[in-house]
């Protein structure tokens, strides 16, 4: 069933995804297009804006009437009669010019702080904008060109609630001697661009920033005056940036702004971009799964008529699941049923035996810790008597004797003390000098070991006493007991631990090192009966499982190496004993 239901539903799954491999460009060609499409739509209308602010500057400067008022009204002294008759004319041109358009403030300053607003004087004062940073870089502009001031506070105090922000542009007015004769200031409401930004395209991020970065206007009041954060990755204007957010890919459009210097930026997710696209491709999914669900529930009905049997075959497994492992399948028969009952059949054999061979390890395992426990009878009694016999013998001056029982007491202490069955490398290679130290004061011929360790495994834990049963094991059965060389190495890489154990012995022949691993694989006809190899293998193989190796290499006559291989992660159930 599971092998007919992955062939149903491999193919539909494997044709989905190549099908949105091959149209993953064409769908981001598609969505860039449509973003594109927006950004252009906003465009015009931020345009077409600002080339009405133009106009109504251009109709000012270009009308000689108003032009002659404004230079009549700038001299000074300044007249009040004059300025009584010919400001009402100013005031109606300047109403006439916004008539047509919502929420855009004009404002034309005279050299003598004559001034004329379509806005009342008490909602702000004109004069207030000589104290502005930007407005004596007007005097330094030619009768052409526009200051883009950019984004500030709303001025108009009973809008700035409504709109916080505003967009301004100034120029200045000269006379044939370059004499400033009027300067003009023109706001109009930033909220008026966020309106048509999240009303045209509402899952469209836009902004409209200057020629640094800094946002002007957009769909979001709280980051106008800040820099538009991905300012810096727009390389190529022409082409979309697809770009990663919060781990969701985004569409990064940018256009510029006729005459303005400034720029239209768009930032869009990829899935609402192609939120059409993907909604007629999930209902088309939703519908073949419905349909393979259907076909699924058909399929399993004609199966389960198909496999009765199996139903005899599942009271065995309950059966066996209350704990009667004797019971059997009584199934017979050439097809898979038949099979099935034969391989059931042949499990609870395996099973019986396993249970057998687990109860031989846990025989073995009882010994094991019977003959270490052997070893802790009374240790307080043992390492007060020693260190009362060190200091009497230190006292009359025997001060090597004194040596050799610390050593002593010292190597009883790291064989009986059971508080920590793991131990660094350093302290295991002390336990290991004590050791040979001791053997060499009990018999006549000396012992030459060498030791190399690396500086970085000395705090690297293994199990305790690891290595003196191999250096025993050399000396007695590698050495006979004589003279001869030792080597001890411990190095590691990056995931194990290595140990060396070499001397220059004997050597180990065929047959004995065939039962040699007949012994250590607990075989019943081998014919060595030492505990000491055995021993270690067994902990080792307890505590790490198939992660430790032990390999045993000898030549006749020149020596033998027992190398063992620990994983220094990844450990499997702590042996205690």
């Amino acid at each position: 069933m599971f092998s007919i239901i992955i062939c149903l539903i491999a193919p539909p799954v494997i044709a989905i995804q190549v099908s949105n491999y091959f149209t993953r460009d064409v769908l981001r060609e598609q969505a860039a297009k449509n973003a594109r499409e927006s950004l252009d739509v906003a465009n015009l209308f931020v345009t077409h804006l600002f080339n009405t602010m133009i106009y109504m500057t251009n109709n000012i400067q270009f009308d000689n009437e108003t032009t002659t008022v404004m230079k009549k009204l700038g001299q000074q002294p300044l007249d009040p009669a004059q300025l009584v008759l010919d400001g009402k004319y100013m005031t109606n041109k300047l109403e006439t010019l916004v008539f047509s358009t919502d929420h855009v403030y004009m404002s034309v300053l005279l050299p003598n702080n004559a001034y004329f607003t379509n806005y009342s004087g008490s909602e702000f004062d004109p004069l207030k904008f000589r104290s502005e940073p930007w407005f004596p870089k007007l005097d330094r502009l030619t009768d052409y060109d526009i200051l883009w001031v950019g984004s500030h506070p709303n001025y108009i105090q009973s809008r700035s609630k409504a709109s916080p922000y505003m967009i301004t542009i100034a120029r200045v007015l000269k006379s044939g001697n370059s004499q400033p004769y009027a300067y003009l200031i023109l706001s109009v409401e930033a909220q008026m661009i966020n309106d048509f930004f999240n009303k045209y395209a509402p899952t469209q991020k836009m902004a409209l920033t200057d020629s640094a970065g800094k946002i002007l206007a957009g769909t979001d009041n709280d980051q106008i005056g800040t820099t538009f954060a991905y300012a810096d990755t727009i390389t190529d204007p022409l082409k979309p940036k697809f770009l990663m957010v919060d781990h969701q890919e985004y569409i990064l459009l940018n256009e510029s702004i006729l005459f303005s210097g400034w720029h239209l930026v768009s930032l869009i997710s990829y899935e609402n971009a192609i939120g059409k696209i993907q909604n007629i491709r999930t209902n088309d999914y939703l519908a073949q799964f419905v349909f393979l669900l259907i076909f699924i529930v058909f399929l399993f009905w004609i199966i389960n008529r198909i496999t009765k049997p199996l139903i005899v075959l599942a009271k065995v497994a309950s059966n066996v699941n209350l704990g009667t492992l004797s019971v059997r399948a009584d199934i017979h028969g050439s097809d898979e049923i038949g099979r099935l009952g034969r391989v059931f059949n042949q499990m609870l054999d395996r099973i019986e035996s396993m249970i057998d061979q687990i109860t031989e390890e846990q025989t073995r395992k009882r010994k094991l810790e019977l003959e270490l426990l052997q070893a802790q009878i009374n240790p307080h009694f043992f390492f007060n008597l020693l260190n009362s016999i060190r200091m009497k013998i230190r006292m009359r001056g025997d001060i090597e004797s004194a040596d050799i029982i610390s050593s002593l007491s010292k190597l009883l202490r790291m064989t009986i003390n059971r508080n920590n069955e793991f131990v660094p490398v350093h302290l295991e290679a002390d336990t290991v000098r004590h050791y040979v130290k001791l053997m060499n004061v009990r018999h006549n011929q000396k012992i030459q070991f060498e030791e190399s360790i690396a500086s970085n495994v000395l705090l690297e834990e293994i199990p305790r006493l690891t290595i003196q049963p191999f250096i025993e094991n050399a000396f007695i059965h590698g050495l006979n007991q004589k003279y001869g060389h030792i080597v001890l190495s411990i190095w590691k890489d990056e995931n194990y631990l290595f140990i060396s154990v070499k001397d220059d012995g004997v050597g180990i022949g065929v047959q004995r090192m065939t039962d040699l691993q007949k012994s250590l694989k607990r075989e019943e006809n081998s014919r060595i009966n030492g505990i000491g190899l055995k021993n270690v293998y067994d902990r080792l193989t307890m505590v790490y499982g198939t992660s430790f190796k032990m390999d045993i290499h000898s030549d006749v006559h020149k020596g033998t190496e027992i190398r063992i291989k620990l994983p220094l992660t990844g450990k499997g159930e702590v042996y205690h004993v």
